[in-house]
């Protein structure tokens, strides 16, 4: 699955710039904004990438914010990304 640059619905400020199917990533668990099951990152799963511009704080450079979101597979991602 791959979808790109396009603002989120419900969180226009952000924008998809990633969804990718990932496994051995990190030893914990996040809830699926989807369904809420709980996902377990060592096993397969989907994670969207977002990322919206930010003000930096003084001294700063970092213009760009990144948030990943772990869906439980392809078809929550999908229904997360098709919300209106």
């Amino acid at each position: 699955m791959s979808r790109t640059c396009r603002p989120h619905p419900t969180t226009p400020e952000w924008t998809v710039r990633q969804v990718i199917h990932r496994s051995d990533w990190k030893d914990t668990t996040k809830v699926c904004p989807t369904c809420e099951e709980s996902i377990y990152l060592m096993h397969g799963h989907c994670q969207v990438e977002l990322d919206r511009e930010r003000t930096p704080p003084p001294g700063s450079k970092l213009t760009r914010e990144r948030r990943l979101l772990a869906f439980c597979d392809e078809e929550c991602a999908t229904l997360w990304l098709d919300a209106d």
